[in-house]
């Protein structure tokens, strides 16, 4: 589980409760470490009199497996509390924004730009650079810009 802080936020809302699933354990009767159910977790966040939510077993499995993905933000704060109160010790926050983070579709479209090898030596060459080397760099490229709107026949 790697909430709050974490720059690696991705995957989808079932992914993210299921590494909470995952990772969040009671003790049982014999000192044994148990996973809670989607039915202990259902049952405690309606429980829970911090908040008015209510939440099913098969909502919950809903929302495990992918089928729903919209859930209301009461539910996604009962979720959240829940999992920041059984969190393991040194493990960071269970906040609400980890648990709803999506994923910027403009880091899809540098990862597919970056799969480039010429764009990522680019790319790694201007990260050594000199913040005055990169400006004059991005100038540059404003230039080359122009200069190919002008072959496309386009002014910009």
């Amino acid at each position: 589980m790697k909430p709050e802080g974490d720059q690696e936020q991705q995957g989808s809302l079932a992914e993210r409760l299921n590494s909470l699933f995952a990772t969040a354990r009671w003790t049982d009767a014999h000192g044994r470490q148990r996973e809670y159910s989607t039915a202990d977790v259902a049952k405690a966040v309606t429980a829970d009199p911090s908040h008015p939510t209510t939440l099913s077993r098969s909502y919950l499995a809903m929302l495990r497996n992918g089928s729903h993905t919209n859930p209301t933000l009461s539910v996604l704060e009962g979720l959240a509390k829940f999992f920041d109160d059984h969190r393991p010790p040194g493990m960071p926050s269970v906040t609400l924004p980890w648990l709803v983070a999506q994923e910027d579709p403009e880091d899809e479209l540098l990862r597919r730009r970056l799969a480039d090898h010429q764009v990522r030596a680019i790319a790694m060459r201007a990260g050594e650079m000199t913040p005055a080397m990169r400006r004059q760099l991005l100038k540059m490229i404003a230039i080359l810009d122009q200069d190919s709107a002008v072959d496309r026949g386009t002014d910009e």
